[in-house]
């Protein structure tokens, strides 16, 4: 899945842990966080910890000194934030090497967090010991599970042998069903909590906007008006406008010579606008599957329009070519921040919308062989 804060760095979901406690050292104020843990087998090296205070700021880095193990990080905090701590690597002879593997995400928040574990290349490092923390950590505990299936089945998915997609296509929005029933009872559970707007925030991008609004209804007034609850906001409004029945938003984007090309060209067919990009593995899995249906309805009337999230068009063209692409492609090579991309409410790659003659969409996010039968409905 996505693409995030922490994207492109090692995540791996924490639970609580009582052997962790290092150093010992008040909290100032209201809003201050101190931070302690002891790493054992890791003397005298550096720790990191990542984090920022706006979702649309870059993450700031400060370091520490490990010393006999233990470590401390101190500061002001007004909320909740992600965090990630990276620990130098070691190679297979125990030596250490000058990368860093980042640990996460940890939740920072005023108060007084109990972080370590052990250094040897597989252990995760824990934390513990706030109010935020620890309910962020009953969730991961009940979710970490769901997720390892997620990331199993999309190996699984993406195998370039693997004879049965659409089943293992029913697998993933299953467990990802599940994920969402999780995330709406933790809200329910826990509606005054910033914790519980961070975590929907984190786990339902690209959800329809019924499921984010039975999410954001139920979060109290000062919940919503956090940063992550004004995100998830932001999140719903996006995606209010890519509902089923909704008229598609439009759009002018460049084709491969640079000529714009409108949503409204399409006006008088069924058309699949799908969203991808040359360096999304899931999307390229899934071109044969639209190679299937355009080459079976295309006839009847079916188009699809590909738009790409490349910021290199020699890659795009590339991939383009490579995957045998045969119908209209766009981009303005703006990647992520695409307007399009953001007008749409799109956050993870692949993603499409079905819309009808008029424009209407009658399904979206279609896998497989989803998009067959669908198409084989109304056409």
């Amino acid at each position: 899945m996505i693409k995030t804060l922490l994207a492109g760095m090692l995540l791996i979901l924490s639970s609580g842990s009582n052997d962790v406690k290092g150093l010992t050292a008040p909290v100032d104020s209201a809003s201050s966080y101190l931070i302690t843990g002891k790493i054992r087998n890791y003397n005298n090296e550096w720790i990191y910890l990542g984090h920022s205070d706006n979702i649309k700021r870059g993450m700031r880095i400060d370091s520490a000194k490990v010393i006999n193990g233990e470590f401390s990080f101190s500061g002001e905090i007004s909320g909740i934030a992600p965090f990630i701590l990276g620990i130098h690597d070691k190679d297979n002879k125990g030596k250490i090497r000058p990368s860093v593997m980042y640990q996460g995400p940890f939740i920072l928040s005023p108060g007084h967090l109990y972080t370590g574990g052990e250094f040897d290349g597989q252990s995760p490092l824990t934390a513990y010991g706030t109010k935020a923390q620890d309910e962020y950590n009953a969730f991961s505990k009940k979710v970490g599970p769901l997720q390892k299936k997620l990331t199993n089945i999309l190996g699984e998915r993406n195998g370039t042998k693997t004879k049965r997609p659409d089943s293992l296509n029913t697998r993933y929005r299953l467990v990802g069903n599940q994920i969402k029933d999780a995330v709406k009872a933790h809200v329910i559970q826990f509606p005054n909590s910033l914790v519980s707007a961070y975590i929907a925030k984190l786990n339902l991008e690209n959800a329809d906007a019924t499921t984010i609004k039975s999410v954001y209804d139920p979060l109290t007034s000062t919940v919503k008006e956090s940063v992550y609850g004004i995100a998830l906001l932001q999140m719903l409004q996006s995606n209010e406008l890519t509902s089923i029945d909704r008229i598609l938003p439009s759009f002018n984007i460049p084709d491969l010579k640079g000529q714009l090309v409108s949503l409204e060209d399409s006006r008088g067919s069924y058309t699949l606008i799908d969203f991808w990009a040359s360096w999304c593995g899931p999307c390229r899995m899934e071109h044969p599957n639209l190679i299937k249906a355009y080459n079976s309805y295309q006839a009847k009337g079916f188009k699809i329009i590909s738009i790409s999230m490349d910021t290199n068009k020699a890659l795009w063209l590339k991939a383009v070519n490579e995957d045998k692409l045969s119908w209209l492609q766009l981009s303005d090579l703006k990647g992520m921040q695409s307007e399009t991309r953001k007008k749409y409410g799109i956050t993870l790659l692949p993603m499409n919308f079905l819309i009808d003659k008029e424009g209407k969409i009658i399904a979206r996010d279609l896998r497989g062989m989803e998009l067959i039968n669908k198409l084989e409905e109304v056409l």
